[in-house]
């Protein structure tokens, strides 16, 4: 079992775009944790975590564009979110630079509760917003 698992019917945001994303995102986190459990090197792990990193970014610009073009309401909230993930991802990534070569639970923590807040509570109300326009 990986950091997460993904639920078709709880992380389906409506928007198969998005849906990608995250699931590359996932798949990342999951790769990252089994490299980490199987003591792979500082280098290798490093490696990943800038991949996330890079991946999380591209995401998020993605993500943010597409909630502009549905004139979505709550955008402005939704980057701010975005911008402090992505600090504290900055601060996790600096912290494990600086350590041993481990990844820490802390950090695993931080990449689920994230994913799962994120999806479920945020990203499914641009979703709702895009159902909506289809339907309309």
């Amino acid at each position: 079992m990986g950091v997460f698992d993904w639920d078709p019917v709880k992380f389906d945001v409506g928007v198969d775009k998005m849906n990608a994303d995250h699931k590359v995102l996932i798949d990342l986190m999951n790769t990252l944790h089994a490299r980490n459990a199987a003591g792979a090197s500082k280098a290798e792990l490093q490696g990943l975590i800038s991949r996330l990193a890079d991946a999380t970014q591209r995401h998020f610009k993605a993500e943010e564009a597409y909630m502009e073009s549905l004139a979505f309401p709550g955008l402005r909230p939704h980057k701010l979110i975005h911008q402090k993930l992505l600090a504290d991802f900055g601060r996790h990534a600096e912290q494990f630079a600086a350590g041993s070569g481990q990844i820490d639970k802390g950090f695993f923590d931080f990449l689920s509760l994230w994913l799962r807040s994120h999806i479920c509570h945020l990203d499914t109300q641009y979703g709702q917003l895009a159902r909506q326009k289809r339907a309309g």
